[in-house]
């Protein structure tokens, strides 16, 4: 739902500088593309990407359907893969009918994509990806709706010390290089406002979550913090809990749309 305003400033823009169709039978298509991952792993949320453009653009089409132009959908498949992405945007590119492109559901994928899209300043919006250098370019094409890496660990801190008032923390991530500077920023600055870090540990593991939960569970802390992506910390907060560990946590949801509207940079469970 956090895409839909975003696509409505857009439809109101479009429907200001296009010419009028005139009469029905005259109507003008205009497409509006999406790219995001339809068959690969994480095809649920590429899906939520498509399926939310699509709502947005039968609630909020209307202005251009009244002028006598033919709203549609272009749905592409970018695999989670750069090279997909970048196949299909030069495609995006050479439709005269698109007018602009929500995606991606990846920073790593947004980025070349991006690379293509400027070559006709074309619009786009990205619902998700938290990558920093997606917006440091300075393209004037490019918008983006999630937070940014080196904010969410930051803010995720001040969510854990006003909101939950959590005098001490773990801190895992997910071994990536982004999901370990996330958890670097809220160690800081949970350290900064003097919450104890009784832990800090990165694991890729998707399944065996007990070597990481055992000493987490034996240092009680009043809250964990996990930088990392649904697929990873779902299974592992499964496992925590049944092993016994009723704490608190705070999360980011890198790269993934539909976030929250009051707390945009994590969720906490109980």
């Amino acid at each position: 739902m956090a895409l839909r305003p975003r696509v409505a400033v857009l439809l109101t823009l479009l429907a200001c500088a296009l010419p009028s169709a005139g009469a029905a039978e005259s109507r003008v298509t205009v497409r509006i593309a999406t790219q995001s991952p339809l068959s690969a792993e994480p095809a649920a949320r590429g899906n939520e990407i498509r399926l939310g453009a699509q709502l947005a653009l039968e609630q909020l089409g209307g202005p251009l359907e009244r002028l006598g132009f033919r709203l549609e959908l272009a749905a592409f498949d970018d695999q989670g893969r750069p090279d997909i992405a970048v196949a299909n945007a030069k495609n995006i590119v050479a439709s005269k009918e698109i007018l602009a492109v929500i995606g991606h559901l990846d920073g790593r994928v947004a980025i070349p994509a991006s690379e293509i899209y400027k070559e006709v300043s074309l619009a786009m919006i990205a619902p998700a990806g938290t990558d920093t250098l997606f917006t440091d370019r300075g393209l004037p094409g490019v918008n983006r709706v999630s937070g940014r890496d080196d904010v969410q660990g930051t803010a995720a801190a001040i969510f854990a010390t006003t909101a939950l008032a959590a005098e001490s923390a773990y801190v895992l991530h997910d071994a990536t290089t982004t999901g370990q500077e996330v958890a670097e920023l809220f160690r800081a600055e949970a350290a900064r406002r003097g919450v104890r870090i009784l832990g800090f540990e990165g694991t890729d593991e998707r399944a065996e979550f007990d070597s990481v939960i055992a000493p987490l569970k034996a240092k009680g802390p009043d809250l964990v913090f996990f930088a990392g992506r649904p697929e990873q910390v779902g299974p592992f907060w499964r496992r925590a809990r049944e092993q016994g560990v009723k704490v608190p946590t705070a999360w980011t949801r890198r790269s993934s749309p539909g976030w929250p509207a009051r707390r945009p940079w994590a969720r906490t469970t109980r």
